[in-house]
């Protein structure tokens, strides 16, 4: 069996690292109010934590607090916020079956799967601009005999997915669930 995972929400806690990084820019004399309104009109975009926190400075008109320290107290914590239940799926299946296929800006991304420590238990980890489905497809291809699972908390990524191409896909919409015993069972 494969498992692809998506990063986001899924093998890494999005919320409470969203509720982190507002805590950190606290510290640094920013209002909880201030930080939330400007993350909310920019995140429509791909975000990139770096820019965010250096547009955000600049917008507030904040000299004095370094971008990159600031940058890395935030990062410093990632290990924290890894779903260890699926942390314990990931390790029992192996490298070699487990894969992660997420979106986003790439050197955030990255950064962010090196910083909790998890990224040498994936044989890959793509990081794809908008869907998923090209990189999908392809494990799916490269693992006909095998049963893939694809873990992803949006059920959008699963929609442009051609089902008839991957007759050995299951999608599993993640919405927080333990799944260690569905893996065990499968």
């Amino acid at each position: 069996m494969k498992y692809i995972f998506d990063f986001d929400d899924v093998l890494f806690n999005t919320k409470q690292f969203k509720q982190h990084i507002f805590s950190c820019l606290l510290k640094r004399g920013l209002s909880q109010r201030v930080t939330q309104a400007y993350y909310k009109k920019i995140r429509e975009k791909e975000f990139s934590l770096k820019n965010f926190i250096m547009n955000l400075f600049l917008h507030e008109q904040i000299k004095k607090i370094d971008v990159q320290n600031t940058y890395e107290e935030i990062m410093h914590e990632c290990p924290n916020f890894v779903n260890q239940e699926l942390l314990i799926v990931v390790r029992n299946s192996g490298t070699a079956n487990c894969y992660i296929v997420t979106c986003g800006e790439k050197e955030f991304q990255k950064n962010k799967i090196k910083r909790s420590g998890i990224a040498h238990l994936f044989s890959k980890i793509t990081i794809e601009p908008g869907s998923k489905k090209r990189t999908v497809e392809k494990i799916c291809a490269k693992n006909k005999g095998e049963r893939v699972f694809f873990i992803d908390n949006t059920a959008n990524h699963f929609e442009d997915l051609n089902l008839d191409k991957c007759p050995n896909l299951k999608t599993i919409l993640y919405t927080g669930q333990d799944l260690r015993n569905f893996f065990i069972q499968n």
